[in-house]
């Protein structure tokens, strides 16, 4: 659902919930992100529109940011990744980002690229991956 109303591919989606949340529906950050994308609850109810506990809001709102960060950043998946996880304030203004930011767009870049590659060996564990 939510891929097929955002452009969203799946795999993309599949693989920033996995990092985000390892999946987890009812995951809550210590920063107070909630869900399977990790919705802060009033960006998603204030600005997404959606209820953050009800898993398809979640996702659906989730990729509803990750659309409006790829057409912000005029495609570029890493920018978009690491607004997603940074904020796009922080992006776009060219600040340096926190290493946890960086370590997040290339793990969830990397699971990408391993599903697609369609190969049944899992990915090798990167420090970007560890330090999540």
């Amino acid at each position: 659902m939510a891929s097929r109303e955002t452009g969203i591919p799946p795999m993309l989606l599949a693989a920033v919930v996995f990092v985000e949340s390892r999946g987890q529906a009812r995951a809550i950050s210590s920063a107070g992100a909630i869900g399977p994308m990790q919705l802060m609850p009033t960006t998603a109810m204030r600005v997404l529109h959606v209820n953050p506990w009800q898993i398809q809001q979640n996702i659906l709102g989730g990729a509803v940011f990750l659309q409006d960060l790829l057409k912000r950043f005029h495609g570029n998946l890493t920018l978009a990744l690491d607004a997603y996880n940074a904020g796009p304030t922080r992006v776009a203004s060219g600040e340096p980002l926190p290493p946890s930011a960086v370590a997040y767009a290339k793990t969830v870049e990397a699971l990408l690229q391993w599903a697609k590659a369609g190969t049944q060996a899992a990915p090798l564990q990167s420090r970007a991956t560890t330090q999540l």
